[in-house]
């Protein structure tokens, strides 16, 4: 059970049922994705707690260490805010609510909050039918790297598997080579993916290019509800074969095409200006943006 507020409870996978039952009235947002959160709660420090029905979440910035609150739902939005904002100035030594979603909004119209769109934090949302054409747009570099690729390696293989299914002695592998010249101990997303292969969940999807019998790429999805499906990880072998992640999202696209999902979530881009401009090529469907909150 998620305690009311002023109580947390640390994060655990008994709360995924209560987590889910608040989050699915909603778009999907991947901070509130249940999977994720368990994932990257690699200190333990992610606490829940209910306030007129809506779900509020402590949550860590995984950069900066700094603790912060932010909330889920639609019920007394600006008496959920003043008691939040009120509760973090005392605890947690700062003044707003972060990851907010943006359909709040105009609940905010009018308040003493002052809400505005915080960018770097928006998920991307892509058309599934759209990506599965990419290697015919025109003057794309997505496009002509999908079609080198296939030239140079016309053997590659793709698989689909389960959690039961997939070689995990591949992906550690997979990840191992990622993160060459990085200490692997210390590396939060490495250690966010060692949780996830922990969990047996029968809507988590890997997308896998093999070439040789070698795992080149990866990409492990969590399939939801309404078309949606959204993007945990993926990790490739880029020093060696620089355009594999083009063909690693073609072929997820291709895979999820023919499964019905209609739209693919691949979260943020934290503001970092490589990422951004790569997820941007990609032509996303819309943005899912998120708002901080503060007192005027």
């Amino acid at each position: 059970m998620i305690p009311e507020f002023p109580e947390f409870k640390k994060l655990k996978l008994s709360h995924r049922s209560d987590v889910e039952k608040i989050t699915s009235q909603f778009h999907h947002y991947s901070d509130f994705n249940f999977v994720s959160m368990w994932s990257w709660n690699i200190h333990n420090k992610v606490k829940l707690s209910k306030l007129n029905g809506n779900l509020v979440v402590i949550f860590t910035d995984y950069v900066s260490g700094e603790q912060f609150l932010s909330f889920m739902g639609n019920q007394e939005i600006v008496d959920t805010t003043a008691k939040l904002i009120s509760f973090s100035k005392k605890y947690l030594k700062n003044n707003y609510l972060k990851l907010i979603p943006e359909e709040l909004l105009l609940k905010y119209k009018g308040s003493e909050f002052v809400a505005e769109i915080q960018r770097d934090t928006s998920d991307y949302i892509y058309l599934v039918e759209d990506l599965v054409g990419m290697h015919e747009w025109v003057q794309n570099d997505h496009a002509r790297r999908i079609r080198k690729f296939i030239n140079l390696y016309p053997n590659y293989t793709t698989k689909h598997s389960s959690v039961n299914q997939i070689s995990k002695r591949d992906l550690k592998k997979m990840f191992k080579k990622w993160s060459e010249n990085k200490n692997l101990k210390d590396n939060n997303e490495y250690l966010a993916f060692r949780r996830f292969l922990k969990l047996k969940d029968d809507n988590i999807i890997y997308i896998s290019i093999y070439l040789n019998k070698n795992m080149i790429g990866f990409s492990a999805y969590e399939v939801l509800s309404d078309g949606y499906a959204i993007a945990h990880f993926s990790k490739g072998d880029t020093k060696i074969y620089p355009e594999v992640f083009d063909v690693l999202n073609w072929e997820e696209a291709k895979f999820f095409h023919k499964q019905g999902v209609k739209y693919l979530n691949w979260e943020q881009d934290l503001g970092i200006p490589g990422l951004r401009y790569s997820k941007e090529r990609y032509r996303p469907y819309f943005l899912m943006r998120k708002l901080i909150v503060s007192g005027r």
